[in-house]
C-alpha cells in the first residue's frame, strides 16, 4: 500500500541512537499519512476484498466432482465417475436414479444453457435480458411452442413421463443444493432459476423441429420476388418453382417477415451419416459414423455421457435438458441421424371476413384468440393478442404492415406445432431397442423434425429409416404460400409410416446421407421440392469406394476430409479466360492448379472464397436488391447454371454498357485480390485460409460483456467450407476477406459394432458451460484435428457418490 512521507522531526523527536519504537509510536504512524494516501489505501483494500469475494463466488460456481453427497430424491447409491475431459459415467441401481443423476450432471455443467434454452422456447427471454429479447419472445409466443410442448405431455406413455419427471427431480435437487453456487450468468443477471418441469425438456424438441425443417423461408422469398420478376427468371433461381405461383407477398412485407424470424430459429440444417456393412470392414462387423451440423456457440449444444442402470447401458451424446441419448449406442445397436429437410411448414394466405373472422371453403370461421403477456425487464409488460386459423397461428400479426393483399393475413402450419407429439418418447424407445424391429418401432414415434436415422447392430445388420410426419397436400408442393380460403393446399394426412423411405441390409453394403435426396423420382410421395447439394454425399461415397478393409480410422479420416467438390466444379469455369492483370493471372493459375482441398494452411481456399463470393454478389445483387441477403451464401447450382447456360444474368441492369460473365469473373478477381492485399499483405504465398476462417464459438451472454468476452468466446483455425465433408459454413466479413466458421459438426461419433466399447466421440468445445472450468474448452484442440475420445480411456478420474439424504 501507499503511505505518506513521515516528517523527519516527527521521526526523531525524543529519540536517541539505538532506540526502538514502542506500541505508542506505531499507533500514531497513520496520523502522519496524507488524506490522499488514506483514500488510496482504503480503495486498494476495498478492491482487494472485492476481487477476493468475486473470485470465491466465481470459483464456487464450479461443480463438486469428488466425495460423497447426500441428496434428497435419490433412492439408492449412484456413482458419477468423470474422466480427464469431464465425461461422466453414471452407474445407478434404478432407472429413476439413472435419469435423476443425468439431470444432476447436466445441471452441474450446463445449467445456464438449459435455462436459456427453455426461456427461448417459452418466449421468456425479455424477462431477464430486457428489450433485446422481445422480438424473439413475440415470435415464440405467436408460434406457441411451449404450449404445444405442454399439451404433448398427455400423449406420452407413463414410462416416458416418469423418466422426464425423474430427470426434472435431479435438476431441481441440484438447484436446491446449489442455489448460492449458480453459474456466473445467473449472478450477472441477478436471476434464480425456477423449478425444472417435464415441459421444459419437451420444448427443446419443438425448437429443433422448427430449425431442422425444410427451407420454408425460401417460400417467403419466392413469393416476395414473384412481384417483380418474371416467372422464367424466378425459376432459374429456384429450379422447382412453379410458373403459376398463386399468391405473392409485397416486397417490403416479405422482407419484414423474413427479418422477424429470430436467428435461433432460422433453418440451417445439415449433417453427415453413413454406415457400412461387415462385408466392407476389416473387423467383419458394421461401422457407423455420424456428425450432426448445427450453429456454433459456446458451449456447444452436445454433452457426452455414459449411463448404466438395470436394462440400460448407453454411451454417446445427450443434449442438456433431456434425459435421453440422441446419438449413441446401447451395447446392442448404434444410431446417428441427419435432417431430411422435409417440407413440413407451409404458409397460408387467409382472407379476412369482417372483424374477428376469416374465410374458409365451408364458410366463415372465427379466429381463435389467445392473449400472451410478455414481461420485459425494466419496462412495462407487453400484451400480445395471437390469432389462430384452422391452419395455424397468424404470423403476419408480428408486423405492423400489410404483407399480402388487401384484407389478407399469413398463417403458418407446421408439424412441430402438433399437440400430440411423441418424438421425445421415440428417444426413450430408441435407447432401449436391441434390434431392427425395436428400432423401427421407436423411430415411428417421431413426428417432428423429420430425420434420416442410420442403424447398425452387433448381429451385423445395417439399416436406414426416414422418420417423422410428412404432410400430404391436396395440391401444390409447399414451395409458395397458398390461398387458405379455397382449401387447395390443405394437408389431407401424412405419408404412411410403412411407405417412409427405409432400407435394411442393402446389397451395396453402404448407406450414405448428407442431406441429399433420400428417394428416387419414382417415389410416390412428396418429401420436399428442393434438396441440398449432393457434394458431401458424393465425396463420402468416393472415399469409401469399393474398399473391403475399412476401419474406424478410415471413418474418422473421412469425417475430417476437406476437399470441396463445389470448388472443383466451379474453378474450371473461372480460370479458363485471359486475365489482363499479371497478379490476377498468377492467382487464377494457383486456383487452376489447386486440388480443391480447403486446408487451413493454404492460400487457395482464401482466394477462391473471396473471388466466388464477390462474383456471386456481382451477378445477383443488382436484380435481387434487398433480397440478395438470402442469396449471399453461394448456391452452387444457380451459379453453375448462370456461368454455363444462363449467362444473361451477368449483364447488370444498373449499367448502360453490356457486361459478360467473363467481365464479371475478371473484375471480381481483381477486386478480391486488392482487398486481400490490404487485409493480409501483398505476398499471397503467406496467406492462410485458417487465419481468415477460424471456427468461432461465441457465448451468447458472456461474450457481449467486456473482459469476460475474451474468456468466454473461443476460436481455432479451421479447414473446409460449406460443401466439404468436414463442413465449415461461414459468415462473410470485412469486404469478403474474412470468413469465420459459424456452423458445422459440433459432434463427431464413430461406432465399431465389433467392439462398441471402443466407440469414439468428440465435441467442439468442452463438457462445461462455465468459462472458469478446465473443461470449458479442453476438447477444442482435439476437435480441431478430429481426434476422437474413447470413454474412460484414461486413469485420471474423479468419483462423486450421490446417496439418499435424510
Amino acid at each position: 500500500m501507499w503511505g505518506g512521507t513521515v516528517p523527519e522531526h516527527a521521526a526523531t523527536k525524543n529519540k536517541t541512537a539505538g532506540d526502538k519504537p514502542g506500541a505508542q509510536d506505531y499507533a500514531h504512524i497513520g496520523d502522519t499519512m496524507s488524506v490522499w494516501a488514506k483514500v488510496a489505501n482504503a480503495t486498494a483494500l476495498v478492491l482487494l476484498l472485492g476481487l477476493s469475494a468475486l473470485f470465491v463466488v466465481a470459483m464456487g460456481s464450479l461443480p463438486r466432482i469428488d466425495g460423497r453427497h447426500p441428496v434428497s430424491g435419490i433412492h439408492l447409491k449412484t456413482t458419477i465417475t468423470r474422466d480427464s475431459v469431464g465425461i461422466p459415467t453414471i452407474v445407478a441401481e434404478t432407472r429413476h436414479d439413472a435419469y435423476f443423476t443425468m439431470g444432476w450432471v447436466h445441471a452441474q455443467d450446463r445449467m445456464w444453457q438449459m435455462e436459456a434454452q427453455r426461456r427461448l422456447g417459452a418466449g421468456r427471454l425479455a424477462e431477464v435480458v430486457g428489450e433485446p429479447g422481445l422480438a424473439s419472445d413475440r415470435y415464440m409466443r405467436t408460434l406457441g411452442l411451449y404450449r404445444a410442448a405442454e399439451r404433448s405431455l398427455g400423449a406420452l406413455s407413463e414410462q416416458t413421463r416418469s423418466a422426464l419427471q425423474s430427470y426434472a427431480d435431479g435438476v431441481n435437487a441440484w438447484m436446491a443444493y446449489n442455489i448460492h453456487r449458480l453459474p456466473p450468468e445467473f449472478t450477472i443477471l441477478g436471476l434464480r432459476p425456477e423449478p425444472w418441469t417435464p415441459a421444459d425438456s419437451m420444448v427443446w424438441q419443438k425448437i429443433m423441429a422448427m430449425t431442422l425443417t425444410g427451407n420454408w423461408h425460401d417460400d417467403i422469398l419466392r413469393a416476395q420476388l414473384a412481384r417483380r420478376m418474371e416467372p422464367k427468371r424466378l425459376a432459374e433461381l429456384f429450379p422447382a418453382y412453379p410458373a403459376d405461383a398463386p399468391v405473392t407477398l409485397s416486397a417490403e412485407g416479405g422482407k419484414a417477415l423474413l427479418d422477424s424470424m429470430p436467428d435461433s430459429m432460422r433453418p440451417t440444417p445439415a449433417s453427415n451419416v453413413w454406415v457400412v456393412a461387415g462385408s466392407r470392414t476389416k473387423s467383419g462387423k458394421p461401422l457407423l459414423a455420424g456428425d450432426p451440423h448445427l450453429a456454433f456457440r459456446a458451449p456447444i449444444l452436445w454433452y457426452l455421457a455414459e449411463l448404466e442402470a438395470p436394462g440400460l447401458k448407453l454411451a454417446g451424446a445427450t443434449v442438456p435438458g433431456l434425459p435421453f441419448h440422441l446419438i449413441g449406442h446401447n451395447g446392442r445397436i448404434a444410431w446417428s441421424f441427419t435432417a431430411t429437410q422435409a417440407d413440413t411448414v407451409d404458409l397460408f394466405v387467409e382472407k379476412l371476413a369482417g372483424d374477428g373472422a376469416y374465410r374458409a371453403a365451408d364458410g366463415n370461421r372465427p379466429f381463435l384468440i389467445r392473449t400472451e403477456t410478455i414481461r420485459v425487464k425494466g419496462k412495462p409488460d407487453e400484451v400480445l393478442n395471437v390469432r389462430e386459423t384452422r391452419h395455424g397461428p397468424v404470423i403476419s400479426d408480428l408486423l405492423a404492415q400489410d404483407i399480402a393483399g388487401k384484407d389478407e393475413v399469413i398463417a403458418l402450419s407446421a408439424t412441430a406445432l402438433g399437440h400430440g407429439d411423441t418424438s421425445v418418447q421415440a428417444l426413450l424407445l430408441l435407447n432401449q431397442a436391441t434390434d431392427w424391429g425395436g428400432f423401427t418401432k421407436a423411430v415411428r414415434e417421431v413426428q417432428a423434425p423429420v430425420l434420416n436415422v442410420a442403424y447398425a447392430d452387433t448381429s451385423g445388420n445395417t439399416g436406414f429409416f426416414t422418420a417423422g410426419r410428412i404432410p400430404v397436400r391436396k395440391s401444390g408442393n409447399g414451395t409458395v404460400p397458398v390461398r387458405g380460403w379455397t382449401g387447395e393446399g390443405d394437408w389431407t394426412g401424412w405419408v404412411p409410416a410403412a411407405k417412409l423411405p427405409q432400407s435394411l441390409n442393402p446389397k451395396s453394403g453402404v448407406m450414405v446421407n448428407a442431406n441429399n435426396k433420400v428417394a428416387g423420382d419414382k417415389y410416390p410421395y412428396l418429401i420436399s421440392a428442393t434438396w441440398a447439394e449432393g457434394y458431401r454425399a458424393a465425396r463420402i461415397r468416393d472415399l469409401l469406394g469399393e474398399r473391403r478393409d475399412l476401419t474406424m480410422d478410415d471413418m474418422m479420416a473421412i469425417q475430417a476430409d476437406s476437399v470441396s467438390l463445389q470448388a472443383v466444379e466451379l474453378k474450371d469455369l473461372l480460370t479458363g479466360i485471359e486475365f489482363k492483370d499479371q497478379r490476377s493471372r498468377e492467382a487464377a493459375q494457383r486456383i487452376a492448379d489447386w486440388d480443391g482441398k480447403a486446408d487451413r494452411d493454404r492460400a487457395e481456399p482464401l482466394i477462391f472464397a473471396a473471388w466466388i463470393n464477390r462474383l456471386n454478389r456481382a451477378i445477383l445483387a443488382d436484380e435481387l436488391k434487398e433480397s440478395f441477403q438470402a442469396f449471399e451464401r453461394v448456391r452452387p447450382q444457380v451459379l453453375v447454371d448462370i456461368l454455363t447456360r444462363r449467362r444473361h444474368w451477368c449483364d447488370g441492369i444498373d449499367t448502360p454498357e453490356a457486361e459478360s460473365c467473363d467481365d464479371l469473373i475478371e473484375r471480381s478477381l481483381d477486386q478480391s485480390l486488392a482487398e486481400l492485399d490490404a487485409a493480409w499483405g501483398k505476398d499471397m504465398r503467406k496467406w492462410r485460409w485458417g487465419a481468415a476462417h477460424p471456427a468461432r464459438f461465441e457465448h451468447p451472454l458472456l461474450g457481449k460483456i467486456p473482459l469476460l468476452g475474451g474468456m468466454a468466446d473461443l476460436q481455432v483455425p479451421a479447414d473446409g467450407d460449406d460443401f466439404t465433408v468436414s463442413r465449415a459454413a461461414y459468415r462473410i466479413e470485412d469486404n469478403a476477406t474474412r470468413f469465420p466458421q459459424i456452423h458445422g459438426a459440433g459432434l463427431r461419433a464413430v461406432f465399431d459394432l465389433s467392439d462398441l466399447a471402443d466407440s469414439r466421440f468428440v465435441i467442439a468445445t468442452g463438457q462445461s458451460g462455465n468459462p472458469l472450468s478446465r473443461h470449458y474448452a479442453d476438447m477444442l484442440p482435439a476437435w480441431s484435428v478430429n481426434r476422437l475420445y474413447r470413454f474412460g480411456q484414461d486413469s485420471k478420474r474423479s468419483v462423486l457418490i450421490l446417496e439418499r439424504g435424510r
